[in-house]
């Protein structure tokens, strides 16, 4: 299963009307970086990338949550373009990147996640460095 990655330097404070975020890394400002290897689901194996998640949140397909995603530095795989993610402060977004989750409830905890939930993207745009699906 995999597991953040240290990222000492990250923080996310949340306060009832902002979020203040500092990215792990430089790259992660710009949007994903790096080679996080091949991961695979069911038949389909993917190449991921990092991405820095600044909140936690759910995985899952529509109304299923198939696990969860702690904030970090995290692998991701792809992204689409779908419904509205939920809005964190001014951060809206209807992109959702394909993971999979720290704790899995079920599909091995692969799912979908947030867009603007990670560093790097502005508002209805997809996140940067990530390929679409």
């Amino acid at each position: 299963m995999k597991r953040i990655l240290a990222s000492l330097g990250a923080t996310a404070v949340l306060a009832m009307s902002a979020v203040a975020l500092t990215p792990a890394s430089a790259s992660a400002a710009d949007g994903c970086w790096g080679d996080a290897g091949q991961k695979s689901f069911g038949t389909k194996t993917y190449t991921a990338r990092y991405c820095h998640n600044y909140l936690g949140d759910a995985v899952g397909f529509f109304e299923t949550d198939t696990g969860y995603l702690y904030a970090g530095d995290n692998w991701f795989v792809c992204q689409i373009q779908y419904g509205e993610n939920t809005p964190v402060g001014d951060a809206r977004n209807n992109w959702w990147l394909y993971t999979q989750g720290d704790d899995a409830y079920s599909e091995d905890g692969w799912g979908w996640f947030p867009a603007n939930k990670v560093s790097g993207g502005n508002n209805y745009e997809p996140i940067p460095g990530l390929a679409i699906c």
